[in-house]
């Protein structure tokens, strides 16, 4: 990818309902803007150049929208940490 990414980092987070009645999680990490169709799609999108939380919605869970990115942050980053880590450089 070209130098126009090299400042665009972002955790996207999506929510499936399964046959057992809970929700899959599915992770992706991305260079390009996250555009409106994604961003209404998806549960939790997390900006990791500017340290912002974009999106953070939950199925089946009082979490607040206002949740400090430093919070959400480090509970993907016990599960994905060496991915994230390689991800921002």
């Amino acid at each position: 990818m070209g130098s126009k990414h090299n400042k665009k980092r972002f955790l996207i987070v999506k929510y499936t309902l399964n046959k057992q009645g809970t929700y899959d999680e599915l992770v992706e990490l991305s260079k390009k803007n996250v555009g409106p169709g994604k961003l209404t799609q998806s549960g939790i999108v997390l900006d990791l150049m500017e340290k912002e939380v974009l999106k953070c919605e939950v199925p089946g869970q009082q979490i607040a929208t206002d949740m400090p990115y430093d919070t959400i942050y480090t509970h993907f980053h016990k599960t994905y940490g060496n991915v994230l880590d390689q991800f921002i450089k």
